[in-house]
């Protein structure tokens, strides 16, 4: 028996942030739109004898073993598949081998892409029924156990559902609405958009936090920014479902222009520089996806600009990944 399971990455078209418990329960119905992509994760699993555990990282080439689940260390090098091994199949006998095609500190969402797919294929190995809710539910938990931080919800859904979505969290759960665009607004907003490494891995667990706590503390203008992104991400949700590409780049932007002013070192002066030679070469948006400080950068060229935008941002330094809009979201095979 072997179980692959795959899930979607996403950028964060607008709202990030919003989806962290508990900040979601102190804003009047927020919402986050975010697109999932496709630099997929992969999860393998195949059994092995007896209790025995083999973890393989294919693209950390990191690896690690141990004679049980129970013996495997927390808190070292291969943590989280450590902590999903140890909740969806405590009696081991197995080899749980991943592949994350996104940049390591992407922004992107991939490591709770990974645990998604992860938690579908060991939650199939062990002869497991989770719904999609139930998936997301235990793997915020075991992230959050990973990170040591709070941990926000967007990622997981869409590296789940596939598609374009607008998610509101609040007391009752969560509520998706998904968008249906037709094909001749998919095909602009996939010309339009350009996903590109800025060559700075980050780690979005700390910005997040420290934007929570300036709201909690209400920290300068954080709590007015904040309500700020509120708004401008219904802005970005009419925007779409308008198909008026200009209202979605006036979107994007103006939520970057409110996130800089959150914590310190959301942007950078290289990053600076990059949005400044796309927006030269005819670009109508850009903002770092995630809480910012690095990673992966979305912009939004104008109609006919793509090529000379992204011949832009090569110059100043950025990766162009070969990205499109994934409609397939979570996937699991037996064979």
């Amino acid at each position: 028996m072997k179980i692959t399971a795959t899930a979607a990455t996403r950028v964060d078209l607008a709202g990030g942030t919003l989806d962290l418990h508990p900040l979601y329960l102190f804003l009047d119905n927020p919402l986050t739109v975010n697109a999932s992509i496709n630099l997929r994760s992969r999860a393998v699993v195949t059994p092995l004898p007896g209790s025995r555990v083999r973890l393989i990282s294919e693209d950390l080439q990191v690896t690690a073993e141990a004679d049980s689940p129970e013996q495997l260390t927390l808190g070292q090098d291969l943590d989280l598949l450590k902590r999903a091994v140890r909740f969806y199949a405590p009696g081991g006998g197995l080899e749980l081998r991943t592949f994350s095609a996104a940049p390591k500190g992407s922004g992107l969402g991939a490591s709770s892409s990974l645990l998604m797919s992860m938690s579908a294929a060991l939650g199939k190995f062990a002869g497991r029924s989770d719904g999609i809710d139930e998936i997301i539910h235990w793997g915020g938990a075991l992230e959050a156990q990973n990170l040591r931080i709070p941990t926000g919800l967007q990622d997981y859904y869409g590296a789940c559902l596939g598609g374009i979505n607008g998610l509101r969290f609040g007391v009752d759960g969560a509520s998706v609405s998904t968008l249906h665009p037709s094909a001749e607004f998919a095909e602009q907003l996939q010309h339009s958009m350009i996903i590109s490494f800025t060559g700075v891995s980050h780690f979005s667990g700390t910005n997040n936090w420290n934007m929570l706590k300036g709201f909690i503390d209400r920290q300068g203008d954080v709590v007015e920014r904040m309500e700020a992104i509120r708004d401008i991400a219904q802005a970005m949700w009419e925007g779409l479902l308008e198909e008026d590409l200009q209202a979605v780049a006036q979107a994007l932007e103006a939520e970057w222009q409110q996130r800089c002013g959150l914590a310190v070192g959301v942007t950078t002066e290289a990053i600076d520089s990059m949005m400044a030679a796309a927006r030269q070469a005819g670009a109508l948006a850009s903002k770092l996806c995630g809480a910012g400080g690095g990673g992966c950068m979305l912009t939004l060229a104008a109609p006919g600009q793509r090529d000379a935008v992204c011949a832009a941002l090569r110059q100043s330094g950025a990766q162009i990944l070969e990205a499109a809009l994934d409609k397939v979201g979570l996937s699991v095979q037996e064979e």
